[in-house]
């Protein structure tokens, strides 16, 4: 297959969709569509008006059709099955892993999805439980990721007996990379007792048996795991799949790597996003509205303008002081713009490491600690530079001079531990640290250093 940038392929699309039927534009769709990848397509109609998209997703092969459908923006996706033949649908999620199928159902309204779910049953009705149970469980779960195709043996198997069992294992498994040992239960459900990897078998003597070289009592995760809990553990111990067991401790599915990264690329944009005062969006930049990018930014901006009003409240407090000493706003925004960047660092420092796991709440003491020596140590360096630029470059004298150094000082402490405990804080009520954003903390600072700034000068200056 062929990989093309997302504005060619587009352009070549918007292109033959110009094109007169019957006039070349069939074979200028054909051409353009040729041996692409179904992700490079989704790409490129995704940037499309969306009935060009519908009607370049309409000429798509069912084969490729359903890996595009599973590959498209939530926005884009619930457009389509609003306006795609429904028969249509149907066959194509027939054709998707199910985990994938329940993913793209998930986009549509209730009375859709229970259309959706009635045309796919009078095709595959074992595919379409198997949907509507997975559809059961919350979003961001394990359970709306997992999937039951994968490779399922007996611990009394022999090697040899295994290595036939996997060649006549069902096509539709999701990967052969970890074999799973089961032991069935009363009504259907099944223990399990180890796991073993492809590699382990391939290595192992064909008349030793599976319980002889599977690992027993492996890491499993609970239908209820989030999603990014799983992101951080296939990671942390480089699975490529990780058993899930129901809330009976029996086995339900599993996740595979590449549901996980899917799941990696969302909660980093999402973190990202939330960082930068932003709600976060699935739709791609250039298909979000106008109004949709004033929706998710407006509430941010208005809480952080009325935030900063408490700079300006502050200011107005000291506009006394100010008069006296003329010097005393030249260096607010040295500052207050040091104070917000210290507490962004911090911020973004905690949250990373609740992210991956590398902090909890109980920590907070120690995190205190460290950040108040960090943040002791870069005041120090900054106020010594802050202090020979005011008293010496500028002139202003070392009263002055003392003021800024002592006030950078005392802003940089104060930053990084707001920036640091904030986010556990956050946690610890059960919110998303990412919530406590850079523009937030700043905020916050501005208001605060301020306060501490015009405090140091009253010391300092007898004047004012």
């Amino acid at each position: 297959m062929t990989v093309e940038t997302r504005g060619n392929l587009a352009e070549r699309l918007r292109a033959a969709l110009r094109i007169p039927h019957g006039t070349g534009g069939d074979l200028a769709m054909t051409a353009a569509l040729r041996a692409q990848h179904p992700a490079d397509i989704a790409e490129a109609i995704e940037t499309l008006a969306r009935p060009e998209a519908l009607a370049v997703f309409n000429w798509i092969d069912n084969a490729r059709a359903a890996e595009v459908l599973d590959e498209l923006d939530p926005e884009l996706t619930g457009y389509i099955l609003d306006n795609a033949p429904p028969g249509r649908i149907a066959d194509l999620l027939d054709r998707l892993p199910m985990d994938d199928a329940a993913e793209v159902i998930a986009e549509a309204s209730p009375e859709q999805q229970e259309t959706l779910l009635a045309d796919l049953s009078a095709r595959a009705p074992e595919d379409a439980e198997e949907v509507r149970e997975l559809l059961a469980y919350e979003e961001n779960t394990a359970g709306r990721l997992m999937t039951d195709k994968f490779v399922r043996l007996s611990g009394g198997l022999t090697v040899e007996q295994a290595f036939e069992a996997i060649r006549h294992a069902d096509p539709d498994v999701e990967t052969l990379t970890d074999l799973y040992v089961v032991e069935p239960q009363p009504g259907g459900a099944e223990r399990l007792v180890g796991v073993l990897s492809l590699r382990e078998l391939v290595r192992a003597r064909p008349n030793q048996t599976i319980s002889q070289i599977m690992t027993r009592e492996p890491i499993t995760v609970s239908v209820d795991t989030d999603q990014e809990e799983l992101a951080r553990l296939i990671s942390k111990y480089d699975f490529l799949a990780l058993p899930v067991l129901d809330r009976n401790s029996m086995l339900a599915g599993i996740i595979t790597v590449d549901d996980v990264v899917d799941v990696l690329v969302e909660e980093q944009t999402e973190d990202v996003l939330k960082l930068g005062a932003v709600t976060a969006t699935e739709t791609p930049y250039l298909s979000t509205g106008v109004v949709t990018n004033v929706r998710n930014r407006f509430s941010w901006l208005l809480l952080l303008f009325v935030a900063s009003m408490g700079t300006g409240a502050v200011s107005r407090q000291f506009e006394g002081s100010i008069e006296k000493v003329a010097a005393l706003s030249t260096f607010i925004p040295l500052l207050i713009g040091t104070g917000g960047n210290a507490g962004a660092q911090a911020v973004m420092t905690v949250t990373r490491a609740l992210a991956l796991g590398e902090v909890r709440f109980s920590d907070w003491l120690r995190v205190l600690w460290r950040e108040l020596r960090t943040g002791l140590a870069l005041g120090a360096i900054v106020a010594v530079a802050g202090f020979l630029f005011v008293s010496l470059i500028w002139h202003e004298g070392a009263r002055l001079g003392l003021v800024i150094g002592f006030s950078l000082i005392a802003i940089v402490i104060w930053a990084n531990i707001v920036g640091a405990l904030l986010p556990l804080a956050a946690k610890r009520l059960g919110l998303d640290p990412a919530v406590m954003s850079a523009p937030f903390i700043t905020t916050l600072v501005d208001a605060t250093g301020l306060l501490m700034y015009f405090l140091i000068a009253s010391a300092l200056l007898p004047e004012i």
